[in-house]
């Protein structure tokens, strides 16, 4: 089996590989048939679908979605970068001059819910221009995928996990769309559900009849004596409310025995399965002119091998990182397969994908693209919040403080 290297990369590039395909199939770290926690979403429930395997059927489930394994491999590129071990293009915006925002520090484009899209990076400043507005964000604005050597400029980590400029206020929502060349998701094979009951024993053994509690303006912000509560406009004691808890019971303040009714508990499974999809074919949509808007094939294939170069490597330092998904969903991988799939009628080629062999092809791929004619430069851009962004969330900070909205942190 050979190892990824710039020269198969060249030649999957230009128009011999259809994809690079890396089939990953992974245990419970507590080995195999440990209950393993998926993603919730509403209601608490986990995503279950039917999948068709060989020439049956079997229950699955969601383990880490799309947008959650595009997130751990651009977490996987920046600390690579923090380590020095490749350089690439960015934007972010720091809020560390401030030392009430410090908390925030920097956060990149490869951070940002909608990438170099996002919000924060739109509210944001450079050199006291509107970043929009600011000549690298007007290369970003202006890329298509027709021409999209701009965004290459300005983060190209976007070519390669999508981005749709839906953010921009003045388009409205119809900027530039870059769908997404590489797709990552790993599921669970052939699953049963289990079951929990959470429960919590209060030592001071404090019970429901306790109740109720109130609102005070005391230091404690709460009081079981109806005489010191803060009342409403008729006078009447306000019982404390938070969250889903009610009627001012002793939990809401976080005291009291808790006994909830059985709910979905994880699950256990034959084993999990990562599937990761570079579309070679995806990539070919993207035209790469040179600084006078002329197309080029050396420019387009240039670009093309540097992006697929940028994707394996961020997939390979995402196995290297391991898979800690959540709490109770720690997995190790059992056997892994990298292919290269023809763009033909023809067996795949077997392709090793260590994070050593993707550093380097990335680094080769990187010098030979800065050799051309295009504005690719391995800096990044620092932005500043603007003065209206920096408002807003010192307003929510502020509401947060007087508790008036929930600050979205777990109990």
């Amino acid at each position: 089996m050979a190892g990824l290297t710039l020269e198969t990369l060249q030649r999957a590039v230009g128009g011999d590989g259809a994809a690079f395909r890396i089939v990953t199939k992974l245990q419970p770290a507590g080995g195999a048939g440990d209950k393993v926690f998926p993603p919730t979403y509403e209601g608490g429930r986990y995503v279950y679908e039917d999948r068709r395997l060989g020439d049956g059927v079997v229950r699955c489930v969601l383990l880490d979605s799309v947008q959650s394994q595009a997130n751990r491999m651009e977490e996987a590129l920046l600390r690579a970068r923090e380590r020095g071990l490749l350089a690439m293009p960015d934007v972010r915006v720091d809020f560390t001059s401030r030392a009430d925002l410090a908390r925030y520090g920097t956060i990149s484009a490869l951070q940002a819910p909608h990438r170099v899209a996002d919000a924060i990076l739109r509210d944001s400043a450079l050199d006291g221009k509107p970043f929009r507005a600011s000549a690298i964000g007007m290369k970003f604005t202006g890329s298509s995928p027709a021409n999209a050597t701009g965004l290459l400029e300005v983060c190209p980590a976007a070519l390669v996990f999508g981005v749709w400029d839906s953010t921009n206020l003045g388009s409205g929502g119809r900027g530039a769309k870059f769908a997404r060349t590489l797709v990552s998701e790993i599921v669970g094979i052939d699953v049963v559900e289990g079951q929990k009951a959470a429960t919590r024993v209060d030592p001071l053994g404090i019970e429901v009849q306790a109740g109720p509690i109130y609102e005070s303006a005391g230091s404690f912000g709460w009081t079981p004596d109806k005489d010191k509560a803060r009342t409403n406009g008729k006078g009447e004691p306000i019982v404390l409310q938070r969250g889903s808890e009610r009627g001012g019971r002793p939990s809401v303040i976080n005291h009291g025995n808790v006994i909830t009714a059985p709910s979905a508990g994880g699950v256990t499974m034959r084993y999990g399965l990562q599937t990761s999809v570079l579309s070679l074919a995806g990539l070919r949509k993207l035209r790469f002119p040179d600084s006078q808007g002329r197309p080029s094939r050396e420019h387009d294939d240039a670009a093309r091998t540097y992006l697929a170069a940028l994707g394996l490597c961020a997939l390979a330092l995402h196995h290297e990182d391991g898979y800690d998904l959540r709490s109770r969903c720690v997995l190790v991988p059992e056997e892994r397969r990298g292919e290269l799939i023809p763009n033909r009628v023809a067996p795949a080629e077997e392709i090793g994908l260590s994070a050593d062999d993707a550093l380097t092809a990335y680094q080769e791929a990187a010098e030979r693209l800065a050799a051309f004619d295009l504005p690719w430069n391995p800096v990044t851009v620092t932005l500043t919040p603007s003065g209206e962004l920096v408002s807003l969330i010192q307003k929510n900070l502020e509401a947060i403080a007087a508790g008036k909205v929930d600050d979205g942190q777990e109990e």
